[in-house]
């Protein structure tokens, strides 16, 4: 018959499991700074078609007087 120590399989769980939960702490930091990241860049993007939408308007007012 086989015998399982029950103390060291639970602390090899809760050593694992305190890895595991680092890491989801670690991704989850480096997740909203990307997320943060691509909605800065995505203002800026909007705020350039802005830019390009009200510099092709001038250069019609233009090209018609």
């Amino acid at each position: 018959m086989i015998t399982f120590n029950w103390e060291t399989r639970a602390k090899e769980r809760r050593l694992e499991n305190k890895a595991l939960k680092k890491r989801i702490k670690e991704l989850t930091i480096s997740r909203n700074k990307w997320k943060v990241k691509f909605m800065e860049q995505k203002d800026i993007l909007k705020t350039m078609k802005n830019s390009v939408e009200t510099i092709k308007k001038n250069v019609q007012k233009i090209i018609q007087a």
